[in-house]
């Protein structure tokens, strides 16, 4: 049996050490030079031809590991990709043909892309504010009633078997925290082998991908779906990572610019938004109407008792004779198109004035009244519900009108810090913060928890829309 040197290295020693030996067997420094040197060159030589073996024998093993479940995984941010209206309009049916769009799309993305893979699987992960976002679309026209999105996501969820649509709750940063999660989740599993990444252009998705590609090795392993063009901090991502589009899918302008908005303010889309703060009226019951009933004033109904919460009587809507309106004119049918300025700090966030010199007592009386936003801020034509519990008939004043303004603006507005529409009535942040403040004395029950705080209000530009 052929036996080896183990201190004389040979380019064909299986053992050879790594490094080069300078000693005999016996301890004595070897004084060659030649001899040293060519025992450098084939030690290294030796060395190299020994990575690359155990370099093969990686890359065989990561090989089965990886293709045992490859799968490839499409994200969605169900809050901002929305399905077009052929789609979601049609309930269950369109959540099925949705769902088998998606398939088909990615399933011809791996083809051209991914050619290497031996039939993946594809995962599929949506995650919306369901209730918001159905409201949402019935207030648009864009379906019939909000039952129907959720057929929509029944049909979605039960046509693919590994396409889950999940609800992530009312927290306006609930489903941007979960599709992230879910996207360092799966960049880093080994059997992942593309995530497809569709999200809006919210500043917190472009802090988490500019992060994520800091790492050369991952950038070849995110595709970004876009629907609506990106905006701002998203753009420069562009000339990085791949993008990819799924073609009669998603809608590919914003809710805001939709047909089935009527023209004016985007306050038809924030309508379905709940109040603030839910409390008993005062004795407005917006019943009040015709010749026998006298004109209400603010004396004649601090003059009536409250009556006990449990025998309050409903609030209903009712139309509203002429006697009722405004003088300020606030039921007219339409407002003429203005435009008008936004205020904007240095981060491009939307900046409104509040006036902080309106007592808390007048804003608690107003809140009181439990007016309609939309029918007083706005105009009567813009409130188009057939069920509004709020009142339509208390004579405003001028000046509360300024106080309802300021009560309106404690409702988040649906587009946050992004809505670019002056007539806005809605809050684009907590009234109730200060700018060096991460937060207001509501806590985490604010409403405008995780965006709308600590927001930098020195206006340096205004744009006009």
């Amino acid at each position: 049996m052929a036996r080896y040197d183990p201190f004389s290295p040979t380019f064909e020693h299986p053992l050879i050490n790594s490094s080069p030996d300078y000693t005999s067997r016996n301890g004595s420094f070897r004084s060659s030079r030649a001899i040293g040197d060519l025992s450098t060159i084939t030690a290294q030589m030796s060395f190299r031809e020994r990575f690359k073996r155990i370099r093969s024998l990686e890359e065989d093993k990561n090989q089965i590991i990886e293709d045992r479940n490859s799968f490839v995984t499409v994200l969605l941010d169900g809050d901002n990709m929305i399905f077009t209206k052929d789609l979601v309009s049609k309930g269950e049916k369109g959540g099925k043909e949705a769902a088998n769009l998606i398939f088909d799309t990615v399933a011809a993305f791996i083809t051209e892309h991914l050619h290497h893979l031996d039939s993946p699987k594809i995962v599929t992960k949506m995650y919306a504010n369901v209730k918001t976002l159905s409201e949402h679309l019935a207030k648009l026209k864009v379906i019939e009633k909000s039952t129907v999105f959720d057929e929509f996501v029944r049909g979605l969820s039960s046509t693919q078997l590994l396409f889950d649509f999940v609800d992530a709750g009312t927290r306006p940063e609930s489903t941007r925290e979960k599709v992230a999660d879910q996207f360092n989740l799966n960049l880093y599993d080994c059997h992942c082998h593309q995530v497809i990444l569709g999200c809006s252009s919210h500043t917190h998705y472009a802090k988490l991908l500019q992060e994520t590609i800091k790492d050369n090795f991952l950038i070849s392993h995110i595709t970004l779906l876009e629907a609506v063009p990106f905006e701002k901090d998203m753009v420069p991502l562009k000339d990085t990572l791949k993008t990819t589009t799924f073609d009669n899918i998603f809608r590919t302008t914003k809710l805001a610019a939709a047909p089935a908005i009527p023209k004016g303010p985007l306050q038809a889309v924030t309508a379905t938004l709940p109040a603030l703060a839910r409390v008993e009226s005062n004795g407005t019951t917006g019943t009040t109407s015709s010749s026998s009933t006298p004109a209400i004033t603010w004396a004649t109904l601090t003059a009536q008792p409250t009556p006990p919460a449990s025998k309050a009587p409903s609030t209903t809507r009712t139309s509203t004779p002429t006697s009722m309106k405004s003088p300020d004119g606030l039921a007219a049918s339409v407002k003429p198109a203005t435009t008008k300025p936004i205020d904007r700090n240095r981060h491009g966030q939307r900046i409104d004035k509040v006036d902080s010199s309106i007592p808390n007592h007048e804003i608690q009386r107003i809140k009181k009244l439990k007016l309609c936003n939309i029918f007083y801020l706005q105009g009567a034509t813009y409130c188009t519900s057939n069920n509004c519990s709020h009142s339509h008939t208390y004579p405003l004043s001028k000046s509360e009108r300024n106080v309802l303004r300021e009560v309106a603006r404690m409702t988040p507005c649906y587009y946050k810090m992004d809505c670019s529409d002056p007539e806005c009535i809605y809050g684009h942040r907590c009234p109730q913060n200060k700018p060096d403040e991460n937060g207001c004395w509501y806590g985490q029950e604010c409403r405008f928890y995780g965006w709308g705080h600590a927001i930098d209000t020195r206006v340096v530009k205004t744009t006009k829309v």
